[in-house]
């Protein structure tokens, strides 16, 4: 028995309140070791200061390449802003406000580039005094400073992070590195805003890229290059998820290849061949390369707005027949693509969702090329009035859904291709890409193990267990491929396979559950089954098969190449250009016009017009041909006589033959306009050149187009009056225009002086002639009755006319008409006197008249 007396038993009462529940972010903040907060500011922080540096790099380059490409500055030439700029004294020592905006510029510029890589927009307004204000933006992502900042941000997160972080660590983490991008991006943005110095009645307000785009593109951005950093930690034992990350690693695999080659080729091209292109080249050398990797997915990439009509170029228009290199490049580089999807994979089991799944990855690439590939700009100016427009250049809207397609064609690759072709490589060359693109968690059934007592369902205590159905297993990023695969060996007897109703072309592992995820069936690695040996007739097949399909291949490439440098240098606007002036030079109107749609007023374009002008073309030379849409601009030089001479002319794409032959017409000739003027009194006149009617004067005028050369114009007459003949230039700087002068003709002068001896004739006949019959003379005053005259002499007359047609009789020497009358006192009188003639006529209706 105890010594100590029993314990009475405590009745039972409420159960106490449980302890409070700890704050679930709290818990969750705590839980985010503190290497990985430092990790998450250093990624931030990191990035910001790689793009800064790149972008000062690419300014530095951009200036450099600028001023050696300008040629040397003379001693004496200066320009600049403020006053005192011929005092000795004062050029050495500028004004704070220069020296501040100088320093703005040097050190805000690459701010500006790294907020513009973020998705900013650079915008800047200021107004001028009495003449109005301003304002415009333009967005365009520096491809290479942005990628200086994810690159950064990534190997820091991948060399500071711990890997013990779960998914919601991970996150919290991936948000801190955004915010502290956002933070430093936005700040240095503001503070290192381009400051101009001030003018009188100029007002600038500072430049900066800082906006709600960059604030929401540097979050993202900086949360992504953390988040993504090492993928393997958000799968979560997730095979769905996990397979996702892996096609789009390898998607990443493809582009950043293709974007890396094809900068390296613009490099070498710009530094050999198109040396004016190294002044943007440092800025823009990432853009240029992401274009160049649309138009070889067979996208295209265009502009629109800005008050013209849009336009798209691609390689099968606008864009040049080289860019069919490209176009083989993205061949090569999507067929590797498919393979090391299906090395990454390793499994010859896949799910239909797969057809979904690899498109879409390859869009949302895509998709990203299209941001960054595309430029934006837009400006609104107020004063008198009101102007404003936007636009944009770059990738078409449309070059994504061309991604997905070409995500199609790289899974079919990966399931029917790859599972020929991998086993025969090697496991070298698998191991050594799959240690590139990863490798995907496979499902491993669960395998249970045998009862002792034969009952179902009983296991050996302490035996180990095998992961249930559904697990997963996942090489380290970089590791090699793990193949999981059934032990067959250990698995008890199993029937045949049957198949799964949810994939009904799948088939299904005995004792696997329906509508779950099929064991793998890999194609190279552990438990796939050794490719049979070829005999010496499956050989030979396989080497003609590949001889054939590569025969294929060079002839479909080699065919689309050959296409495009017909289009381009045979059925393109270039040689159209080129015969439509070789036809103008000799002569050949009629060729020329058959090239060209001609339009109203053209009749001097004629062969037997242009054969008769002198100084046509020579040396004739088409330049450059830019080509949008369906309209080009081709620069045509030549000389004329011993002149120099440029124009342009503009085609249009009226039709396609077989696809590929192209029809171009020109739209507007390579003419000028003639005009010819005249006097009224030619109205109605022919306008003849080198032998041949071209037109009569109408209204006064001739206008026609004509093609260059110098032409001998003669306007013809009437009875009265003659046009002449003149020469007319056509090619040189001022306009062609010749002023036609109405001559008189001898019959002019006959009738004219036959008018006026009438008129003297009719006159004389007269017995009472006062002032207002339009007589040479008149009286006399102090007649009393008739008056008989008689003229003894005739005058002298002159005629001349004027542009008008108003005719102008005159006398050189006067007449003398003699008087026999009576006076007022009865007397009889008679005297003589000497008259002269001025007297105004006009032709009307094809006769004489008197002009008043």
């Amino acid at each position: 028995m105890s010594d100590q007396s029993p314990v009475p038993p405590v009745p039972p009462g409420p159960p106490s309140a449980a302890p409070a529940a700890s704050d679930p972010l709290g818990r969750l903040l705590r839980a985010v070791p503190g290497r990985d907060w430092v990790a998450a500011v250093v990624a931030g922080v990191g990035g910001w200061v790689a793009a800064y540096v790149v972008a000062a790099i690419s300014l530095f380059l951009t200036v450099a390449v600028a001023a050696a490409g300008s040629g040397p500055v003379s001693e004496g030439s200066s320009s600049g802003l403020g006053t005192g700029g011929s005092d000795p004294r004062s050029a050495g020592a500028p004004d704070v406000q220069s020296l501040l905006s100088g320093v703005s510029v040097l050190l805000g510029s690459p701010a500006q580039l790294v907020a513009l890589a973020d998705l900013g927009r650079l915008h800047g307004s200021g107004s001028i005094l009495l003449l109005g204000s301003g304002s415009g933006s333009v967005g365009v992502v520096p491809v290479l400073v942005l990628a200086a900042q994810v690159v950064l941000a990534v190997v820091l997160t991948r060399r500071i992070r711990s890997r013990v972080l779960a998914l919601p660590q991970l996150v919290v983490t991936a948000v801190v590195a955004g915010l502290v991008t956002t933070a430093v991006t936005t700040l240095a943005g503001l503070v290192l805003a381009i400051r101009f110095p001030a003018v009188s009645g100029v007002q600038i307000d500072p430049v900066h890229a800082v906006g709600i785009g960059s604030v929401l593109g540097s979050f993202v951005i900086g949360t992504l290059a953390v988040l993504l950093a090492r993928p393997s930690l958000l799968v979560g034992g997730n095979t769905s998820v996990a397979r996702a990350l892996g096609a789009l690693r390898v998607a990443a695999w493809q582009f950043g290849g293709l974007l890396v080659l094809l900068a390296l080729v613009l490099v070498v091209v710009a530094l050999v061949a198109q040396p004016s292109w190294g002044a943007a080249l440092p800025l823009l050398l990432g853009n240029a390369a992401v274009a160049l990797t649309a138009l070889g997915f067979l996208g295209g990439v265009g502009r629109s707005g800005l008050g013209a009509a849009g336009s798209d170029a691609s390689v099968f228009a606008g864009a040049g027949g080289w860019t069919w290199l490209v176009v083989l490049l993205v061949v090569v580089s999507s067929f590797a693509a498919g393979l090391a999807l299906a090395v990454r994979r390793n499994d010859r089991v896949r799910t239909t969702l797969d057809w979904v799944a690899t498109p879409v990855v390859w869009f949302v690439a895509g998709l990203v090329l299209f941001v960054l590939g595309t430029g934006v700009v837009s400006y609104q100016v107020t004063g008198s009035s009101a102007v404003g427009g936007s636009g944009s250049v770059g990738v078409t809207p449309w070059t994504p859904v061309v991604f997905a397609l070409w995500g199609g064609a790289i899974e079919v690759v990966a399931r029917y291709v790859a599972p020929v072709l991998l086993p025969r490589l090697g496991g070298g060359v698998l191991l050594r890409t799959a240690r590139v693109v990863g490798t995907d968690p496979v499902p491993v059934p669960a395998r249970p193990t045998a009862p002792l007592d034969g009952s179902a369902g009983a296991s050996v205590p302490g035996a180990p267990v095998a992961p249930a159905t559904g697990a997963t297993g996942s090489a380290a990023d970089g590791a090699a491929p793990v193949w999981a695969v059934p032990d067959d060996a250990a698995a008890p007897a199993a029937p045949a396979a049957t198949t799964d109703p949810s994939q009904p072309d799948q088939p299904v592992q005995p004792g696997a559950p329906v509508g779950q995820p099929h064991p793998s069936q890999p194609f190279v690695g552990q438990g796939a089954p050794a490719p049979a040996p070829m005999s010496p007739r499956a050989k030979k097949v396989l080497v003609r098969s590949l001889i054939a399909g590569g025969a294929v291949v060079v002839v479909v490439v080699a065919g689309a190449i050959t296409t495009g440098v017909l289009r381009t240098t045979v059925w393109g606007p270039g040689p159209t250009a080129r015969s439509y002036v070789d036809a103008i030079a000799q002569g050949d109107a009629d060729t020329a016009a058959s090239l060209s749609e001609v339009t109203g007023d053209a009749s001097m374009l004629d062969s037997a017009v242009l054969e008769s002008a002198k100084d046509r073309p020579t040396d004739v030379r088409v330049g450059r041909v830019s080509t949008s849409g369906d309209t080009a601009y081709a620069n045509v030089t030549f000389r004329q006589g011993d002149a120099q001479r440029s124009g342009q002319i503009v085609l249009e794409r009226t039709g396609t033959s077989f696809l590929v032959k192209d029809e171009w017409r020109v739209t507007e000739p390579l003419t000028d306009r003639v005009t010819i003027t005249a006097g009224t009194v030619l109205e109605g006149a022919d306008v003849t050149v080198g032998g041949k009617k071209v037109g009569e004067i109408e209204n006064g005028a001739f206008t026609s187009l004509a093609y260059p050369g110098s032409y001998q114009v003669e306007v013809g007459g009437t009875e009265y009056f003659t046009g002449g003949t003149e020469t007319l230039r056509v090619g040189s700087s001022s306009s062609p225009y010749a002023d036609f002068q109405a001559k008189p003709t001898k019959q002019l002068e006959t009738d004219a002086e036959q008018y006026v001896s009438d008129l003297i004739d009719d006159c004389a006949a007269k017995t009472d002639i006062s002032y207002a019959d339009g007589c040479p003379w008149y009286g006399p005053y102090d007649a009393d009755g008739a008056v008989q005259y008689d003229v003894r002499s005739k005058p002298d007359l002159e005629v001349q006319s004027s542009g008008g047609g108003l005719v102008e009789v005159t006398s050189t020497a006067d007449g003398r008409i003699g008087y026999s009358y009576t006076d007022y006192f009865g007397d009889a009188q008679k005297s003589e006197d000497t008259f002269d003639v001025d007297v105004y006529l006009k032709v009307e209706d094809g006769k004489l008249v008197s002009a008043y």
